[in-house]
């Protein structure tokens, strides 16, 4: 299974973004993606920006993380309850 995951784009140089996955930074091509521009969210995987998304579908697919990411701490804490 493959997962991109949303993330703010910081610094754009050279068609490669800083990308911020909520406090975690890292390099993503743009090579596949046009109207990157700082500021504006993208899904990223593989170390490319595969999607540049609008406001409404960024803040959807960061509750989702959030969401997710809730659930598996919960399941975490059980499993080592």
């Amino acid at each position: 299974m493959c997962i991109a995951a949303p993330a703010q784009i910081i610094e754009i140089k050279d068609n490669v973004a800083t990308v911020d996955f909520g406090g975690v930074r890292q390099q993503a091509k743009l090579d596949l993606v046009e109207d990157a521009n700082v500021g504006r969210y993208v899904l990223v995987h593989s170390g490319y920006a595969i999607e540049v998304l609008s406001d409404e579908e960024a803040q959807e697919s960061l509750e989702a993380w959030d969401e997710l990411l809730k659930i598996m701490e919960e399941d975490a804490e059980e499993f080592e309850s």
